[in-house]
């Protein structure tokens, strides 16, 4: 039966997916993303990858850079494809074969996805001011930064297993411009203009594919998970899940062509 559990979601998430946008409506749109527009936004999904793989680097000090680009292409690959966060266990597998220890491999994972949750937050902070004029959520957006330079600490437990304040604040820092790149690859595919509106369903978004709920390729919970943020602001549910479906697309396809590439060199290995 729990076999069956990805299985019956993505139907269902894939039923709520057509009943919203046939798929004369999915063609429609696609087929409305210019080649220039996917061009800017393919180079930006690329820098956000190249920044997060960085990121790794920073943090695996004996993995090269090419090797940490191979092990977060197969593993961003794979999460998007497999359901329940399952293509997680790639990190593990793949670090492991380029000679980190599973106890290491482990604390810098942790490492690592925490500070992409704050990271995301601090963005939401910071276009939240940016739109109210608050100053108090700048303040906020730099108070979260901060607490992500100390989250080093509690893991360092970890036999073999140190940071100082500068490895935090770079891997902090890429944690941050990785996100935003890839939020601006949304405005760039679309065209959007960037609101606070569409940056908490580019969070929902991330945030689904960390849930068990994540079906297979993300689709459907993707899209749902895009644009009900949206609908609390008095968004249209149906024109969230069309830019939700769009980008979603273009994520599938931007991460299998470096996945494949990677998944290739690492077991030509």
């Amino acid at each position: 039966m729990k076999r069956l559990l990805p299985l019956v979601l993505t139907l269902t998430f894939l039923s709520l997916l057509f009943y919203f946008l046939p798929p004369k409506e999915i063609f429609s749109l696609l087929a409305e993303v210019s080649l220039e527009d996917f061009l800017w936004a393919s180079l930006f999904y690329g820098l956000s990858h190249l920044s997060r793989s960085l990121r790794w680097k920073i943090l695996l000090k004996e993995l090269s850079f090419f090797q940490c680009f191979l092990i977060n292409s197969a593993n961003v690959f794979l999460n998007n494809l497999l359901p329940a966060r399952t293509g997680e266990l790639s990190w593990f597998y793949y670090s492991k074969r380029l000679g980190v220890s599973l106890q290491k491999s482990v604390g810098i994972f942790l490492w690592g996805r925490i500070l992409d949750l704050i990271a995301l937050f601090v963005l939401l902070s910071f276009f939240y001011a940016l739109h109210g004029g608050d100053f108090r959520f700048y303040i906020l957006s730099f108070f979260l930064f901060f607490i992500s330079l100390f989250i080093h600490i509690p893991l360092s437990k970890f036999k073999n297993f140190k940071g100082d304040l500068l490895t935090s604040t770079f891997a902090s820092s890429l944690s941050v411009i990785s996100s935003l790149l890839k939020f601006l690859s949304l405005i760039l595919l679309l065209g959007l203009a960037p609101s606070v509106e569409l940056f908490l369903g580019f969070l929902g978004g991330e945030l689904s594919s960390v849930l068990p709920i994540h079906s297979f390729g993300g689709l459907g919970t993707y899209e749902l998970s895009f644009s009900l943020p949206q609908k609390f602001f008095g968004e249209s549910l149906k024109e969230g899940m069309k830019v939700a479906f769009v980008f979603h697309s273009f994520l599938l396809l931007s991460s299998a062509l470096y996945g494949l590439i990677a998944l290739y060199f690492l077991h030509r290995r």
